[in-house]
């Protein structure tokens, strides 16, 4: 079984193939609905004829509300992590969004429930840790290791239990961000 996290939505032929190798494949996408959709089950907010009534869910937030249905309120302890998704995502935070993101700080503002590697990629301070510091400081780390070719960094750091790797891998990833950075400012300046 293959369940797709913000993608898949326009990947009919893929998951066909997948199909012919007796793979089941569930798709959780926020993405908008192409005109062929893959033929399996396939969960987006934007599908039409559909009695959900809130269509601007993140793709992280899709696969939220599939955990939330599967393991009921035990998906709530990842509620940081999507809300760090549904900000990097840029998604309007209104509606749902709005409160996935509040429940999602509340983890990240409590000591005791702050994941290690977010202790190691915001460091030791006393600020509240809002939506805006998630957006500009944060989720430019998370996302900068895929960005420079090692996405699994950011993998790595969420699913390592040891502390002395997730220091490493955040210092890395705060590394990869810069390089980011300076890359981006020197495409800038070539096409300027």
């Amino acid at each position: 079984l293959i369940i797709t996290v913000d993608c898949g939505i326009s990947n009919y032929e893929e998951i066909e193939y997948l199909k012919d190798l007796g793979v089941d494949v569930i798709v959780t996408d926020h993405h908008e609905i192409p005109e062929i959709i893959p033929d399996c089950l396939v969960i987006n907010c934007k599908l039409k004829n559909q009695k959900y009534p809130f269509d601007c869910l993140s793709g992280a937030g899709v696969a939220y509300k599939l955990s939330y249905a599967l393991i009921g309120e035990s998906a709530n302890k990842y509620l940081d992590l999507v809300a760090l998704a549904t900000v990097a995502d840029s998604m309007d935070l209104v509606g749902e969004n709005r409160d996935i993101v509040v429940e999602g700080l509340k983890i990240f503002n409590d000591k005791k429930t702050l994941r290690p590697a977010f202790k190691c990629l915001i460091g030791n301070s006393d600020k509240q840790i809002t939506a805006q510091m998630l957006a500009y400081s944060v989720a430019p780390k998370v996302n900068a290791g895929g960005r420079m070719g090692d996405a699994n960094a950011a993998l790595k750091l969420f699913t390592s239990t040891d502390e002395n790797i997730v220091y490493d891998l955040a210092v890395k990833l705060s590394e990869y961000n810069i390089q980011r950075q300076e890359e981006c400012d020197r495409i800038y300046r070539e096409a300027k």
